[in-house]
């Protein structure tokens, strides 16, 4: 049982990050879809940095290597924190 409540709340901080890095444009489900793909490849090369530079800490404190889920949790984490100060960045931008 605790397999499937860990998927469950996997996919829910997954579909959460998604949530977090999508822009949404009136105009177009195409230009939707563009702007954040866009957002999800800008943001990925400081995500992955600093998920390993976390993971690796975290596992030179263990002693033990982190499961793939405990790792996507943490990317997926740090990806909702940069998608949320960028767009909040975005939007100031806009507003000037």
């Amino acid at each position: 049982m605790s397999a499937i409540k860990k998927n469950i709340s996997l996919g829910l901080v997954i579909c959460v990050y998604l949530l977090f890095n999508l822009r949404f444009a009136p105009e177009s489900l195409f230009t939707t879809f563009k702007s954040t793909l866009m957002q999800l490849m800008m943001t990925a090369p400081f995500v992955v940095g600093l998920t390993i530079l976390v993971a690796s800490f975290m596992q030179r404190s263990t002693g033990e290597r982190l499961p793939w889920d405990r790792i996507a949790r943490i990317y997926c984490t740090l990806g909702i924190i940069i998608g949320f100060f960028y767009a909040l960045s975005e939007y100031w931008l806009r507003a000037q």
